[in-house]
């Protein structure tokens, strides 16, 4: 913090007969008066403080003038009084000299200094994009890098814009235009591009290689402009008149006026690359797509339309270098499309999870949601978000998942592998053998001589009371409702790990629209349990929220009683915005969200913006070829009239089995058996089958999840189905094989 700052005596030293315009005696002049003392080191919040206390100042147009120099004076002060400030071109000097490494020619750049020039040119454009108490907009000749002044504050590096353009003559009619005076955006844009050129080619551009940078003002870079012909110049603000040749044809484009300034432009771009930039195609472009903007009507698609593109582009840059910076690594063979998997527009039902979970920590009692949507909307990745919030306080997370088609009829199978995999996490806790003792006894006295009827669901039961069960186990017991006593033992065993255990337990169900009957009373006695005893566990439950499982079902009237408990708040998804898919696409293809938002309307028509079918698209586009690497920009493109043209039906299901349908025979036929197996199927299994079909089932499955429909788990010894609406579609697939067969069957001649 620097030393108080005398707001009279900055006035008076500023100079320009500053002080002498507050001796009118009006209100303005009493209320900066009375402000003696401002203990600030940022200008900016001086003025607006006053602004604050004194709305009326906005209003004033002899405040807005003082104003303006009180900025200009107390950032003057501040920075001489704590900083070191060096021009633009003196830091560039110093800093290229800092990160020289001995091994680059004079003229190539190194990677270090491009990573310390990204804050400075970041800074300068919040500078041009921030809010302001000024009437006025920065003037576009003042976007100078003789203007720029670059300082360090208490290890902070900071960047000051100079704002001493003066009016060009000719331009101070009062029927000038705003536009006239501060230049338009595009001009401004261009501006900046002359300097990030200089900034991260670390050289001055040569005038000759640069076109004007407007047609406002006078001279930029001593070229003299006053005799420059309106024909000779390259447009900005003003495009030549249309030449029509008929009433019914098109204005035609100066073609020749875009070659001039897009030769420049080129010039300008060829001599950054030669720097030898090692991130050139990321940062070349910037450059590029802004000094583009100086062909104003004619400038390119991906040419800068606003300071808030560059201002992002140039945080995904410092934020995300591997995906936004470094070029793409084209050697001798492609770089594969990597679909980024992770959640997207989620960030409101992440900002619920973490505050219920926050809640659940802080009070130490049961806390739970249940998250809805349609399929493929992201309930299991959102779900998994307790996972890591779980481990993030070191607690246990258990989950498991209900199955459409079940092909193990054991009752409580599922809940059973949940309370199955706690006991071993309890168990691991590293109780003392005291402790141990005590949840032993506390476990016989709850569950007495049934511990052996919940120990046939959950083994690892024996972890914590390991001669109780054995002693059970060689001694009859009898129930007279298993089911209810079942239910009861599980509520217990709940009870008793949740009060025993030094660390927080999550517990994750998905798919609940699958769950059996019994499975639901289950998890309904788990609820009051935890709701009337006091259990500390957090519960997280996931189901489709599609018609048919809602609609006069049980599930859907066992769901609706869930109301009951306060503590259990609902999350429904929705598909994920233009926006949301957007980024997804812009991550995926390292490239700024501005260049690919056109194609990610597409992609998001397409789908509605649900995550699965988005993924699922992608990934047929790039295999189709409808999105590829281009070899001569060295990055990833697209076709946009095929992929308009790519017929897409509104299932996901019909998407995937379109899928499979250009899928080897072999591999629609792997597909098929493995979806008949379950979720997931072990390798095992699919050696004994390989046997009897007469094919080697482990290869195919293998080439199958390489193509996105199965994922290779545990070493290779497990294959799942990423979601199973793609099981779903393997075995509609494999019946519509089946069907042929039989029809086929039915015109072959019968042996007798």
């Amino acid at each position: 913090m620097t030393d108080d700052i005398d707001l009279e005596a900055v006035l008076r030293d500023g100079g320009d007969g500053q002080f002498n315009m507050l001796q009118g005696g009006d209100d303005f002049t009493d209320i900066l008066l009375d402000e003696t003392l401002l203990d600030s080191n940022d200008s900016d919040q001086i003025i607006e403080d006053l602004l604050d206390d004194h709305p009326q100042l906005r209003d004033n147009t002899k405040s807005d003038e003082l104003l303006d120099n009180i900025d200009s004076s107390v950032h003057q002060s501040t920075t001489s009084q704590t900083s070191s400030s060096h021009t633009l071109r003196t830091w560039i000097d110093i800093t290229k000299s800092n990160y020289t490494t001995g091994y680059l020619p004079n003229e190539q750049v190194d990677d270090s200094y491009i990573r310390a020039a990204l804050p400075v040119a970041l800074k300068l454009i919040d500078l041009l994009v921030r809010p302001s108490h000024k009437s006025q907009e920065v003037q576009e000749n003042s976007i100078k890098a003789e203007n720029v002044l670059v300082y360090s504050r208490d290890e902070t590096l900071d960047v000051v814009l100079i704002n001493n353009s003066q009016q060009h003559p000719g331009h101070d009619s009062p029927s000038s235009s705003a536009d006239d005076h501060n230049g338009s955006v595009q001009s401004k844009l261009f501006a900046v591009g002359l300097i990030l050129y200089e900034l991260f080619s670390t050289e001055e551009p040569l005038a000759g290689d640069l076109p004007p940078r407007s047609n406002t003002y006078a001279s930029v870079q001593g070229i003299d402009l006053d005799s420059t012909t309106y024909d000779e110049l390259p447009v900005l603000h003003h495009p030549p008149l249309p030449i029509v040749t008929s009433s019914d044809q098109r204005p035609q484009k100066r073609t020749y006026q875009s070659s001039q300034t897009g030769d420049k432009v080129d010039t300008c771009i060829a001599k950054l690359e030669g720097k030898g930039l090692p991130r050139s195609i990321a940062i070349c472009t910037l450059v590029k797509n802004l000094l583009d903007c100086s062909r104003g009507d004619y400038c390119g698609d991906e040419a800068y339309s606003s300071f808030v593109d560059l201002r992002q582009d140039l945080l995904l840059m410092m934020n995300d270098p591997t995906r936004f910076l470094d070029d793409l690594q084209v050697g001798t063979s492609l770089p594969t499309l990597e679909i980024c998997d992770k959640l997207y527009g989620r960030q409101d039902e992440e900002a619920r999870l973490n505050e219920l979970y926050q809640q659940f920590i802080n009070e130490k009692k049961f806390k739970g949601v249940v998250i809805s949507g349609g399929a493929g909307a992201g309930k299991s990745m959102l779900a998994l978000h307790t996972q890591r919030l779980t481990s993030q306080f070191n607690g246990h997370f258990c989950s498991a998942k209900f199955e459409q088609n079940e092909m193990n009829n054991q009752p409580l199978a599922t809940i059973g592998g949940i309370f199955n995999r706690l006991c071993e996490l309890f168990a691991a806790e590293g109780l003392s053998p005291n402790e141990l003792e005590l949840v032993e006894k506390e476990l016989e006295n709850r569950l007495g001589d049934q511990a052996c009827l919940l120990a046939g669901v959950v083994p690892s039961l024996f972890l914590l009371m390991p001669s109780s069960v054995r002693h059970h186990l060689d001694t009859a017991s009898s129930c007279m409702n298993a089911a209810v006593s079942m239910r009861y033992l599980f509520c217990e065993l709940l009870r008793v790990i949740s009060s025993n255990s030094k660390r927080p337990i999550s517990l994750f169900i998905d798919d609940l629209q699958f769950a059996d009957s019994a499975s639901l009373l289950l998890i309904g006695d788990l609820l009051f349990t935890t709701t009337m005893s006091g259990v500390s566990i957090f519960l997280t439950l996931c189901h489709r929220d599609d018609e048919e499982s809602l609609v006069n079902t049980s599930f859907g009237i066992w769901l609706s009683s869930l109301s009951i408990f306060p503590d259990l708040k609902a999350i429904e998804l929705k598909n994920m915005s233009a926006e949301s898919v957007n980024t997804l696409v812009s991550d995926t293809l390292h490239l700024s969200p501005r260049i690919t938002r056109p194609l990610s309307a597409i992609l998001h028509h397409k789908t509605r913006g649900n995550p699965l079918f988005l993924r699922q698209l992608l990934g047929s586009l790039y295999r189709q070829g409808y999105i590829y690497v281009d070899l001569s920009i060295s990055r990833w493109a697209w076709d946009t009239d095929k992929i308009e043209q790519e017929p897409v039906s509104s299932s996901v299901i019909a998407l995937l089995t379109k899928e499979m349908k250009d899928l080897p025979s072999s591999l629609q036929l792997g597909l098929g058996v493995a979806s008949c197996l379950g979720s997931s199927v072990k390798k095992e299994v699919l050696d004994i089958l390989s046997k009897d079909l007469n094919v080697d089932l482990v290869d195919i499955i293998k080439e199958v999840s390489q193509k996105g429909f199965m994922t290779n788990i545990k070493g290779g010894e497990m294959f799942r189905f990423t979601h199973d609406k793609i099981q779903e579609a393997g075995m509609y697939y494999l019946f519509v094989w089946m069907v042929l067969i039989l029809q086929l069957v039915r015109f072959l001649p019968h042996s007798h």
